[in-house]
């Protein structure tokens, strides 16, 4: 069986945590306290920061953001197939929220794959997504 995009996640948020613990904060500075539902092939989970990143399973009460979307996309955005707006236009990826907190979430974003390229342990679980959507 497949790991969850959750589990996934909470490891790499642990990994950028202590290996790059400046790249982390930058990200968790970015998010603030927005909440985000995600909802994965039907895999609902949230992430929130506060004093750190927190991944919960199931969807919360009440999101900021919400974004649906595949592993599929997910793995062709990273791999570069497809940018993040051509997957969005395209319907791949879908994100509900207002405007000013869809850009913090997008710059949370940006700042997560900044961080997650310099974490070591951050391969092993891409080729782990990858193995999954191969």
């Amino acid at each position: 069986m497949a790991e969850h995009i959750s589990s996934l996640l909470r490891r790499s948020v642990d990994h950028l945590a202590d290996e790059v613990p400046d790249s982390y904060r930058l990200t968790l500075e970015s998010l603030g306290s927005l909440v985000v539902g995600l909802d994965v092939d039907g895999e609902q989970f949230s992430l929130r920061g506060e004093d750190r990143l927190v991944v919960t399973d199931g969807q919360p009460a009440s999101a900021d953001v919400r974004i649906t979307t595949s592993r599929a996309a997910i793995v062709n955005v990273l791999d570069a197939v497809v940018t993040l707006p051509g997957a969005i236009d395209a319907g791949a990826v879908t994100v509900v929220g207002s405007m000013d907190d869809v850009v913090c979430v997008h710059d949370t974003l940006r700042a997560y794959v900044h961080a997650a390229v310099r974490a070591p342990a951050q391969d092993e679980l891409l080729d782990t997504l990858r193995a999954v959507t191969a």
